[in-house]
């Protein structure tokens, strides 16, 4: 499995190794590819997208809460806490199509970089908005999403 976060303007690249590469299972990652990452997994079988900072901050809203721009982890949690629910609805009306269409090809993952991402009280909101997220998918994505699309991965590789 090859994990890549790609940058902006390297969609021909990425369907190139997709191409060139078959046998190769290619997990993406970031906020640079997410508008297209639905048409990538659906149409490449060996194409897989985690999703893991749209459940810590709304994508392109400056003043909403941020993971990577907030600091610290005391002003984390305040706009956490303040944004929950904006970042809850922002993260279904993103994903929730997409992974129910392709439920074998997106993953929940975390991303964290900063000491204090590591924190305790950072991971459970963390893990909070995610058990509430993967509970608004259908039943049937719900656990593939959670940890079985993971599983097979690296028992497939």
């Amino acid at each position: 499995i090859v994990m890549m976060h790609p940058d902006n303007g390297q969609l021909q690249a990425i369907e190139r190794i997709l191409k060139d590469y078959p046998n190769v299972k290619f997990l993406f990652h970031g906020e640079q590819i997410r508008p297209y990452a639905a048409e990538i997994v659906g149409k490449y079988p060996n194409a897989y997208y985690t999703i893991d900072t749209d459940l810590s901050d709304i994508p392109n809203d400056f003043q909403s809460v941020n993971l990577y721009g907030s600091g610290n982890k005391e002003k984390f949690i305040s706009d956490f806490k303040r944004d929950y629910s904006r970042v809850l609805d922002s993260a279904i009306k993103t994903w929730k199509a997409a992974i129910e269409k392709h439920p074998d090809k997106f993953l929940w993952g975390t991303d964290r970089a900063y000491d204090w991402h590591f924190d305790a009280d950072v991971g459970a909101l963390l893990e909070e908005i995610s058990r509430s997220f993967i509970g608004q998918l259908s039943p049937d994505a719900q656990e593939k999403f959670a940890y079985k699309n993971s599983e097979r991965l690296l028992q497939e590789r």
